[in-house]
């Protein structure tokens, strides 16, 4: 019984070979080549990016560039009110 044992294990663990997700139908890519298409397509997929709340960036806001005197009431109401929004 053990010879059973050990030749269905062994059939078992040899792996399947999977279709390939990406032909090459015309020419002869290198293998840096072929490394990044598999890098451009990976990241188009958006595999790796979390799903949920983004954080509020406001670098570069229009805004900001504005350049009002510290003491302009335009100051208070349009500049400070922007970055207070949530």
């Amino acid at each position: 019984m053990s010879e059973e044992n050990e030749a269905t294990t062994a059939v078992e663990e040899t792996p399947v070979a999977a279709e390939p997700l990406i032909k090459v139908l015309r020419g002869n890519p290198t293998d840096a080549e072929i490394a990044a298409l598999v890098a451009v397509l990976g990241t188009a997929g958006g595999a790796g990016a979390e799903a949920g709340p983004q954080d509020r960036n406001l670098w570069g806001h229009p805004v900001d560039k504005l350049r009002l005197p510290l003491f302009s009431w335009q100051r208070i109401t349009l500049l400070e009110r922007t970055h207070m929004r949530r």
